[in-house]
């Protein structure tokens, strides 16, 4: 998606749309991790063009808190995203 398409949408739509990848990735992420992984980078980008988007000003900061949430499970790190869908 671009980044002025992205822009577009208001903070809550955008948020919307990340959780909504996020719970996709969680559905695959037992059966097929390799697609599981492909809807994740897809939240993460999402996250990465609204840290671009003027409209979060302060708020920037929770959306690095989530990045850095989906980052670790990305990685393996951190908790699995059935339990980050949790937060949403």
């Amino acid at each position: 998606m671009s980044p002025d398409r992205w822009q577009k949408f208001s903070k809550n739509e955008q948020l919307k749309h990340i959780a909504s990848e996020v719970k996709r990735a969680s559905l695959y992420e037992e059966d097929n991790p390799a697609l599981s992984h492909e809807i994740l980078e897809r939240g993460l980008n999402f996250i990465d063009l609204s840290l671009g988007d003027e409209k979060w000003g302060s708020n920037v900061r929770l959306l690095y808190l989530l990045r850095d949430i989906l980052a670790e499970s990305y990685v393996g790190l951190g908790k699995s995203l059935s339990n980050i869908c949790a937060i949403f």
